[in-house]
């Protein structure tokens, strides 16, 4: 009973987690694709509601002839560059969702950030239009406009466009989504015990009688 009971109780606790420690943001499918040579990126805004760690983002596109991408996180003004990594990327001919390597970045609440890509050769992305309108757990995609970058080895912002481009933010739900489902867990672990003992006692009463 006690098994079956937790058994119970994680699953629902998976279904109710955004995905785990997976895609906690996921603005796509994308409906066409923007061919950008080297030394001119693109990018997407996200609004922040809640606050969240991140571990990785990922765009969706192909890069026919293989790049170094740079990823970056810039300000709501797209005036200063948070963080950047560069990641090499090998030919493909396929399009699919490619991203950072491991990382680790923390979204304030109540701020609006840039994710943007830069590469140093031909980088096709994915994008939607018209915009539409997107939001999971406290993440909002800006819509009135994707972000446009220069300079693979000096990234500048250089102004905005009309559409959306498909982004995958990773991470793990907030601390107190997880405390509250540890707590559920500890509630039913212990009324799955209290079953167990009652039914033992009454086993108990009825050898005796």
């Amino acid at each position: 009973m006690l098994r079956e009971l937790l058994a119970t109780a994680f699953g629902a606790a998976m279904a109710a987690a955004p995905a785990g420690a997976g895609v906690l943001f996921a603005l796509g499918p994308t409906d066409y694709m923007s061919v950008r040579g080297g030394d001119d990126g693109l990018g997407q805004g996200v609004s922040v509601a809640t606050a969240t760690e991140i571990h990785g983002f990922s765009v969706y596109g192909e890069l026919p002839d293989g790049a170094d991408v740079t990823f970056m996180i810039w300000d709501g003004a797209n005036s200063a560059l948070l963080f950047s990594q560069t990641d090499a990327f090998a030919a493909s001919s396929n399009a699919g969702w490619f991203g950072t390597s491991r990382m680790d970045f923390n979204l304030v609440a109540g701020n609006t950030y840039w994710f943007g890509v830069i590469a140093d050769n031909t980088i096709d992305v994915g994008y939607l239009y018209p915009t539409v309108s997107y939001s999971a757990n406290g993440l909002t995609a800006v819509e009135t406009g994707n972000s446009n970058y220069d300079t693979f080895a000096d990234p500048v912002f250089a102004g905005l466009g009309t559409v959306e481009i498909g982004l995958h933010l990773n991470g793990v739900p907030e601390a107190s989504t997880w405390a509250m489902l540890l707590a559920g867990f500890a509630g039913l672990g212990f009324a799955a015990r209290g079953v167990s003992r009652a039914v033992a006692t009454v086993r108990r009463g009825g050898a005796r009688s």
